[in-house]
């Protein structure tokens, strides 16, 4: 088995424990028991402090050691961060498991695909801080490009695509990662720019989109079913319920109102309204007029 899925492992197992957690010895009688994990291995305290080490370094997840008066556990912290991703990709190891685990179990289970093929090259490559090269090819051109010497700086999942970002030829691009292919990791390394904020250049940002556009305070109008969806799912963390009613909520936000924002405000239909600032809401009627002349 993989290092890779051996971490999985790790983190999903101490994870189905709860805040309670497990002590050393019930983790590693359950890698023990699981020969399809251990391949027979015991599982030395050395082991485990070195897969928690790299849980963290890849994943960005914590295995906190507490005691409980009596003993050591181990549990999966709670230390803030990217909520969404973080909840996000336990569930993906969950699911992982269940679907290694049990070919039965799989058949019940219906994900949304994905082309995460490259991810663990550019995974690998941000971790080392090394060089990639690859072919890119957007949807508004027949031929690919070719990148060499790109560097890695991040990546940022957004409506179930994986993205690229990094600085080439002295500026930061973002690449979608299904628009890649030949993905290689080259021998160079490259120095980090220290001076680059993932949070910084996407502040204000709804995705993916970056534009030299001013943040707004924005007013939404959304009916009571839609709203549910919005509680449990923000459109930004800047997001708040300002007022709710049993027909309707008003939600502020503040973003930059670009090509994506506004997508998704036309794919809720009817449900919302833009109530401020003024210019968006002109913006949006001639859309939907755009739109009723198609039909």
């Amino acid at each position: 088995m993989t290092p890779l899925k051996k971490y999985i492992w790790l983190v999903d197992t101490v994870m189905r424990a709860g805040d309670k957690g497990l002590t050393l010895r019930q983790i590693a009688d359950r890698y023990e028991r699981d020969e399809n994990v251990s391949e027979g291995e015991t599982y030395a305290r050395r082991t485990f402090q070195r897969h928690r080490d790299e849980v963290l370094d890849l994943f960005g997840i914590e295995i906190e050691c507490y005691s409980d008066g009596s003993d050591f556990r181990y549990r999966i912290a709670d230390n803030g961060g990217n909520e969404y991703f973080r909840r996000w990709l336990l569930d993906s190891i969950a699911v992982n498991r269940i679907v290694t685990d049990s070919r039965e179990a799989a058949q019940y289970i219906s994900v949304e695909s994905a082309n995460n093929t490259v991810l663990p090259i550019l995974l690998e490559a941000l971790k080392k801080q090394r060089l990639v090269s690859f072919d890119y090819k957007p949807f508004w051109k027949e031929e690919s490009t070719h990148y060499f010497n790109f560097q890695p700086h991040a990546l940022k999942m957004f409506e179930r695509r994986w993205y690229l970002i990094g600085r080439y030829h002295k500026t930061h691009r973002t690449f979608a990662l299904d628009r890649m292919s030949d993905v290689e990791m080259q021998e160079e390394s490259f120095k980090r720019d220290t001076k680059f904020d993932l949070e910084k250049m996407f502040f204000g940002a709804y995705g993916i989109i970056v534009e030299d556009i001013p943040v707004e305070s924005i007013r939404l109008k959304v009916d009571a079913y839609q709203a549910n969806f919005l509680r449990s799912l923000p459109f930004h963390p800047s997001q708040q319920e300002l007022k709710r009613t049993d027909e309707y909520s008003v939600f502020s936000l503040r973003v930059r109102p670009t090509f994506d924002f506004k997508q998704k405000l036309l794919s809720l239909g009817s449900t919302v309204e833009v109530l401020k600032p003024e210019s968006l809401r002109e913006e949006m009627k001639r859309e939907i007029t755009a739109m009723l002349k198609r039909y």
